[in-house]
Formats: structure tokens, C-alpha cells, sequence
């Protein structure tokens, strides 16, 4: 009988009495004088005595720790070195340059078992490893001898899931940091079944957080007979107007889409072709009129509510009705480190007759292996481009006088945009428009506009990643500025599906024959660009999940004295889950159950804040989830103009643009969250009014930036180009 959570609502479609007192029973060691806070005191905050002990066991280790021998060079890390690998002083660690990331399709065993080697050796000296394991009631003397046995175990490749085939997915998904939490959980699983002494009730801890079968989650998408279609090509192949074409011939269904552009674009779509259809995303629902428009709804609920034919809505939205066909759109996210579980959530729960997946070749196999659990069979159709795509050999000599008209300049640095721009506006005379992740999706629309009317002036676009999804745009050619960024561990590669969906947005999307061309900036990056745009991207070798709600609130009854945002780090690490999913990212969890920490919230509203739409570094933002999260916690009512500030003057410059836009953020976070507790969110329409006016400013702020001295040239020259790109 496996005891957990999943099992015990599946089976019975809800927690029965005796189930519930089964599971939120606390733990013997989590009494007052428990060894777990006597232990965790012993190693934060004991006396000198332990601390003597604790410092001495750490220096043996330092001195007789083997330094991985594989040809790379090594240094000891110290507080505010640059190199990638964040630890405390004392640590072994490889620096960035030692250790070259390779492209993702290029990450093989090899690679793997070089990393692993180093990551166990950090891992077996890294003090916060000790605070991890020390919440678990785990000592140093037991760490520091069971983490060398396991560390053994792993080097004579007897831990099977810690093998260097095992982790080169993982590598190539969540890189260094996702492999240093995943040592952590494997070090847990492996004393489970060597050493389960070390931590009481251990057994119990892993069953009910046992995410192994999420399959069990939603029963009623289990007792219909799905048919499942994926439609897979590149981009600008026809995938999503095929799936969607079925969707408008269905008697009712929905469109799930990884954008709210996206969901807009349907919407609208759909609504022209004289097709009833709502939009729900998380701050924002749209109805038909049934009076005005010429359309008509499919039925009525109980509550004589129409019921539209379609509802087109982000994925996070997912309708939980039965229908006839549904669309979820851009399916290889379902191996996304932060928001993967949306897509397996939507995956394993539609209740539908057809459902229709609309992505990368990369999730086929993936997408199979699920199904097959199932019981589903998935059939799959394959497109071609309509239009020919072809890589340049020659590069733009860093020259930005060879920019034309037409082109859509790509960076993978934010802040390099309005340099970028001033700079091509100086050089070239061109206007460019501008579009990046931070920009609130309405003015990216309108920057859209701009560059795809011919008359407006707007000849070039500037734009980050955010570029390769969502907004049709008329792009003749896409430039790359780097192949390359900082992703908090180290310099790597822009992953071949990342460069590849990019550059397939060259092309003119209204024929869809026009031959596209995607070029380098740089001479140097020529080969680069070409092999990633000419290699297939890897499988995907697993989907991200999620715990639930009433998963942590009762893991969090174990540990009653533990605070909220300590608890999803414990749950991580002890967590137990299968082989074709993967744990989603907690980081920006861990940083909004910070911010409201100290507030008298249920745990089920602050599961609801912590996924948010909300930035927790944004201090504007948090400004704004603090003054929100008090209104929950008090049960008082929220006004929107005693909480959003907007600017009285225009905005001259780039950081005040940037200011709109964490304002704008916090408008969208009213609004989402009036959906969810709409009694103390009662101002849903003056806080749409505030968000118009903040967007208007932003766009009026972006077009008087041509004119603005705060942005800086870049200069001509190849190697200063690439310096304040922060590329050398």
C-alpha cells in the first residue's frame, strides 16, 4: 500500500476522516525537546564548544578532500569571487573558465560524469548541504561519514539514478544548480535505503511526499477515452491553425496557450470567425455579447450562464469541464524548469474527447512514454516549414550601419535593448521598435504594430528572447548580437530549441513563402549559429510537476514550527519522484514565502501567493504583495489606489520606464488575484483603468526615447560592441 496523498484522493475521490488523521499525524521527533530543533540549535546557533568541533571537522575535510583529476583547473572559492559556482569560502569549486558549458545537444556522459564528480566533491565540503541535511535532524558527524558513503556508492556507480547517462538530461534542463539539489534529494533517497536510522520516521517523510504518480491526480480524466494528436514542425509550419482549425469545427473545447498574447490572438480569432468563444486568463476574462454579437452560446449552466463554444485561455487556467476537443499549445514547455508542471497539469487532467498537442519534435517521445502509462495511444502528424529558412555564412562584421530595414536584432542581456537601439538609430537612421519579457504584453502588442506597418516608421526591432513566442511579426531577418548568456551558474550556450524557434520567426508571417534569413552579428559566432540551427534538439527526457496544496500543508504539519518559505527547500530535498517527471524550480516560491513570512496566512493562501504572478526582487512589486497579503491575512478590503502609485511625471528615460513597468506588474497582481479573493479585491474595474493609463505612459515613454541622451552609443568597433555586451 503506498500511503500518500495522490493515492488516498484518487481512490477515494476525496481525504476521508481516518485518512486525514493518518497523514497529518506529527511526527515523534517534532515534540518540544525534539532531536530535530535540538539538533538544528547544535548546528546554527550552539556554543563555542560545537562550533570548535564543527570548524575542525570541516577543515579535515578541506585537506583530505580529492580535487576531481580530469584535466580542469580548480580554485578555492571565496566571498564575491566571479567565478559561476555560488558557495561559501572554503569550498572546492571549478571556476568558469575552467569549465567550458557546452551546447545542450553536445552534453554526453562524459560531460556529465566530469561535473558530477566536482559537484559531489562541493557537495561533500558545502556548509549549506550540513544546514539542509541539519533540518532533518541529521548531524555533522553523520553527514560527514554518510555523505562520503554515498558519495562512494555514486563514484563506483551503484546509485543508478546519480549515473552520468541518468544526469545528462538533467544537465542539460536545469544545468548546475538543478544538479546540486538533485545530489541533495539522491542523498536522502540513498539513506533511506542505507542508513534509515539517521532520520526518524524517514520512510514516512518520503511516502507523503511521494510524487511518483501523478497520473493518480486527476480521476476523472482517467475514466475518458482520450484520443490523443500531436502536431509537430518548426516554426511557421501550420502545427497550431491545424489543431485549431479541428477546434472550430468541435461542438465545445478550449485553446491553452503558454502566453496571454496567445490567448488574446485566438480569442479574437475565433470571435471574427463568428465563433462564441471566452477568454480567461489570470487577470483578465472576456464574453461574448451576446446582444451586439452576431454569435450564439452552445447551452445555458444550472444558472441560465451561457456556456460558450470556446474558451481560450492561458494554461495556468486550464478549464476543469469535459469537452469535446482541447489545444495546448507549445507542449515541449512541459520539460520547462519553472513552469513545466502547467503543461503536465494539463496533460494528465483534460477531460476530453480530442486532444491536441502543438509543438517541438523534441516532446514526441516523451509525450509516448506518459501516454503509455495511460493506457493512451498518441498519434502524430508532422509539418514542414511553408517558408524557406536559410543561415547566412557571412556574419554583419559587428557593423551596425549593415543593419536593414526589416530586421529584428536579438539579445540576450535586457539592458543592452535601449543601447542597442540608440546605437542602429544613430548608425542607420531607422527607428526601432522594442520587445522584452519585462514589457507588459499590451505594449508589446503596440511595439508590434509599429514594426509590422510599413508606414509607421518603425523599420527595425530590437527585441530579447521574449521574441520567439507569441506576437505574429513581419521579421525579414534575425540578427543574433551572442549565442551566449549568464544564467546565474555560468556562461553557456542559448539551447539549440531556443535558437532555432528565434531564428524560424524570420520570415514573413502573412504569406509564410518569403525566404527568412537568420544571421550573426559577429564573424565568430557564424559556426555557432549554424550548427545550432542545423542540429536537432534533444529529447526531452521528463515533465515538471508540482506537490499540491494539501501535499505541503501537510508536510508543513510535520514540521509546525518551521517557517513557510524553509519548508519548500525540505520538501525538494526529501521529495521522492519518478523517472519521467522532475520537480519544478521552488527559487521564486522560496522568495514571495519570504516577503510574507511574518503574516498570519493559512497555508493555503500562501500557496496561492507564492504562485502569483509576482517577482519578489522587484522591490515595487514586493511593496505591492506585502500590502496585498496583509489585506488577506486581515480579511480587509484591498483599494487599489491606496496601494498603486503611478508616477505623476512622464517618463524621460529608461529607468523610469522601467518604474511603469514594476507598477504595472503590481496592477496585474490586483487584478489577479480579485479573481481569487474577490471580496477584498472588490476595484477589478478601476484598477483595468490604472493599467491602461500606466500603459499608455510606458508607450509614450518608449517613443520618446529616440530622442533620450540616457541611452548610450555602442560603439562600431567589433570588440567594443562586444564589451558592452558584456560578452569579453
Amino acid at each position: 500500500m503506498r500511503w500518500s496523498l495522490a493515492t488516498a484522493a484518487w481512490r477515494t475521490g476525496t481525504l476521508a476522516s481516518a485518512e486525514f488523521t493518518l497523514f497529518y499525524k506529527p511526527l515523534p521527533h517534532i515534540a518540544l525537546s525534539s532531536r530535530f530543533y535540538h539538533t538544528t540549535r547544535v548546528c546554527e546557533r550552539s556554543g563555542a564548544k560545537a562550533r570548535k568541533h564543527r570548524e575542525k571537522a570541516l577543515k579535515t575535510k578541506e585537506k583530505t578532500a580529492k580535487l576531481p583529476d580530469f584535466g580542469q583547473k580548480f580554485e578555492i572559492g571565496s566571498k564575491g569571487s566571479k567565478s559561476g559556482f555560488r558557495e561559501q569560502s572554503g569550498t572546492v569549486r571549478l571556476t568558469t573558465a575552467a569549465l567550458e558549458w557546452p551546447l545542450d545537444a553536445d552534453i554526453d556522459e562524459k560531460f556529465a560524469a566530469k561535473v558530477r564528480q566536482q559537484r559531489l566533491s562541493t557537495f561533500c565540503n558545502s556548509k549549506d548541504a550540513r544546514r539542509r541535511c541539519a533540518y532533518f535532524g541529521i548531524t555533522d558527524e553523520q553527514f560527514t561519514h554518510w555523505s562520503g558513503e554515498f558519495s562512494k556508492a555514486v563514484l563506483n556507480e551503484k546509485v543508478e539514478r546519480m549515473k552520468p547517462k541518468a544526469l545528462v538530461h538533467l544537465l542539460v534542463r536545469n544545468r548546475l544548480q538543478g544538479l546540486d539539489n538533485y545530489i541533495v534529494n539522491q542523498f536522502f533517497a540513498f539513506l533511506e535505503s542505507e542508513a534509515p536510522h539517521v532520520i526518524t520516521d524517514l520512510k514516512y517523510l518520503r511516502e507523503i511526499t511521494d510524487l511518483r504518480y501523478p497520473q493518480e491526480w486527476a480521476p476523472s480524466a482517467r475514466t475518458a477515452k482520450r484520443k490523443v494528436i500531436m502536431h509537430v514542425g518548426p516554426t511557421n509550419s501550420g502545427k497550431t491553425y491545424h489543431a485549431l482549425q479541428r477546434l472550430k469545427e468541435s461542438r465545445i473545447g478550449f485553446y491553452c496557450s503558454p502566453l496571454r498574447l496567445l490567448a488574446y490572438e485566438v480569442f479574437n480569432r475565433m470571435s471574427t470567425a463568428g465563433i462564441s468563444c471566452s477568454l480567461i486568463t489570470g487577470e483578465e476574462r472576456l464574453y461574448p455579447d451576446y446582444d451586439t454579437q452576431p454569435v450564439k452560446p452552445v447551452g445555458y449552466t444550472a444558472d441560465q450562464i451561457p456556456i460558450s463554444q470556446v474558451i481560450s485561455c492561458t494554461i495556468e487556467m486550464l478549464p476543469p469541464n469535459a469537452v469535446d476537443v482541447a489545444v495546448i499549445d507549445e507542449i515541449q514547455m512541459i520539460s520547462d524548469r519553472q513552469r513545466g508542471w502547467a503543461w503536465t497539469n494539463a496533460l494528465l487532467s483534460v477531460n476530453a474527447l480530442e486532444l491536441h498537442l502543438c509543438g517541438e519534435p523534441s516532446a514526441v517521445p516523451l509525450v509516448k512514454r506518459i501516454c503509455a502509462i495511460l493506457d493512451e495511444k498518441v498519434e502524430v502528424r508532422e509539418y514542414k516549414r511553408l517558408g524557406e529558412l536559410e543561415v547566412s555564412s557571412k556574419s554583419l562584421e559587428g557593423k551596425w550601419e549593415n543593419i536593414q530595414k526589416g530586421d529584428c536584432v536579438v539579445t540576450f542581456s535586457r539592458k543592452n535593448i535601449y543601447d542597442i537601439k540608440k546605437t542602429i538609430e544613430s548608425a542607420t537612421k531607422m527607428k526601432c521598435a522594442v520587445i522584452y519579457g519585462g514589457l507588459p504584453p499590451e505594449s508589446r502588442v503596440r511595439q508590434a504594430e509599429l514594426f509590422n506597418d510599413p508606414n509607421s516608421g518603425y523599420d527595425v526591432l530590437v527585441a530579447s528572447d521574449a521574441v520567439g513566442m507569441g506576437i505574429n511579426l513581419s521579421i525579414k531577418r534575425m540578427v543574433f548580437t551572442a549565442l551566449s548568456k549568464f544564467d546565474g551558474d555560468v556562461v553557456r550556450p542559448i539551447s539549440v530549441s531556443q535558437t532555432r524557434q528565434i531564428g524560424g520567426r524570420a520570415g514573413r508571417f502573412s504569406s509564410g513563402n518569403e525566404i527568412g534569413t537568420v544571421v550573426a552579428m559577429e564573424s565568430s559566432d557564424v559556426d555557432k549559429l549554424t550548427k545550432s540551427m542545423n542540429t536537432i534538439p534533444p529529447e526531452l527526457d521528463a515533465a515538471g510537476i508540482k506537490p499540491t496544496t494539501a501535499m505541503i500543508e501537510m508536510f508543513s504539519h510535520q514540521f509546525p514550527r518551521v517557517p513557510f518559505s524553509q519548508l519548500w527547500g525540505m520538501f525538494r530535498d526529501i521529495c521522492n519522484v519518478e523517472d519521467h517527471y522532475f520537480l519544478c524550480s521552488f527559487d521564486d516560491q522560496e522568495e514571495v514565502a519570504k516577503v510574507i513570512e511574518k503574516l498570519p496566512l493559512s497555508v493555503s493562501e500562501r500557496y496561492q501567493l507564492i504562485y502569483s504572478p509576482v517577482n519578489a526582487k522587484d522591490e515595487i512589486m514586493k511593496h505591492c504583495l506585502l500590502q496585498y497579503a496583509r489585506a488577506i491575512a486581515y480579511k480587509q478590503e484591498c483599494l487599489v489606489a491606496k496601494v498603486i502609485q503611478l508616477p505623476e511625471k512622464p517618463p524621460k528615460n529608461r529607468d523610469d520606464i522601467k518604474v511603469l513597468e514594476s507598477w504595472h506588474r503590481g496592477i496585474t497582481l490586483y487584478m489577479w488575484l480579485a479573481y481569487h479573493f474577490m471580496s477584498i479585491f472588490p476595484q477589478l474595474p478601476q484598477a483595468a483603468s490604472i493599467k491602461e493609463e500606466c500603459e499608455n505612459a510606458i508607450q509614450n515613454g518608449l517613443i520618446g526615447l529616440r530622442t533620450s541622451a540616457d541611452t548610450k552609443q555602442v560603439s562600431n568597433d567589433s570588440k567594443d560592441i562586444r564589451k558592452a555586451l558584456g560578452l569579453i
